[in-house]
């Protein structure tokens, strides 16, 4: 596990300075799909549960390492193609059956859940650069 701290870490704070980034980049570049935030299916912003979105990153990095430790020999290629291969088959097959599911039970926009699948998608790329460059 020691050998498995840097990394997480590592990919854990970069993916959460791309999430900052991203969260405020669509706020002005996709201000319609920001206003469906303010749904009443959605909390609003307290205290008490945002340290989660903070938290995420780490999370995130936890499980995208112990799936790439116990697979990355299946993904070939050079280290950029790899960190791809890992964010598309997080995307698919982790995010896009809960967003599928998401989507058909909550009243939010196609753009909305498009979104958060690319952003999904972005930050397992992130956290792969970091896997294939670190554990390859």
């Amino acid at each position: 596990m020691k050998k498995a701290a840097s990394p997480i870490l590592i990919a854990g704070f970069l993916v959460l300075l791309v999430s900052l980034t991203l969260l405020y980049a669509i706020i002005y570049l996709l201000p319609n799909v920001m206003e469906e935030y303010y749904n009443p299916v959605f909390r609003s912003s307290s205290f008490t549960t945002d340290w989660l979105f903070y938290g995420h990153p780490f999370v995130l990095s936890i499980s995208l390492y112990w799936f790439w430790d116990r697979f990355k020999t299946f993904f070939n290629g050079s280290l950029v193609w790899r960190a791809f291969e890992i964010a598309l088959a997080y995307g698919t097959i982790a995010m896009l059956p809960v967003l599928w599911l998401t989507f058909s039970a909550i009243d939010i926009s196609f753009i909305m859940v498009g979104s958060w699948l690319a952003y999904g998608i972005l930050q397992a790329f992130v956290a792969g650069l970091v896997f294939a460059k670190m554990n390859p």
